[in-house]
């Protein structure tokens, strides 16, 4: 499953927070991944924070994955709080049985 969120920020850049969602292999448990995009104002696509040519990349390399991670939400601009509303977001709906979630939504949407 998948759950996408896209943040307005002061400067005008727009950040997508994605929020991917599996079963490990038999476990009934869970596990989430999140990955942050970035858009610029003048920009058509969504991007990654960092890339080859960023000034900071080097850095990214050489951390560990969840450091990398806190890097890219840094240069990104979006808050751990916006992350986390995020991932609220996809538990619960992770949380809902299958007919209520639409049920749920379109009561949103009255």
């Amino acid at each position: 499953m998948i759950h996408e969120k896209i943040f307005q920020l002061k400067s005008g850049r727009e950040v997508k927070v994605i929020v991917k969602g599996f079963h490990l292999h038999d476990n009934p448990q869970f596990s989430t991944d999140c990955e942050i995009l970035i858009k610029e104002p003048k920009e058509k696509y969504f991007r990654t924070p960092i890339g080859t040519n960023h000034p900071q990349y080097w850095k990214m390399k050489r951390s560990t994955p969840q450091q990398a991670k806190l890097l890219l939400m840094e240069y990104s601009g979006v808050s751990q709080r916006q992350v986390n509303q995020t991932l609220t977001e996809f538990n619960r709906i992770v949380n809902y049985h299958p007919a209520q979630i639409g049920l749920h939504y379109e009561s949103e949407l009255l």
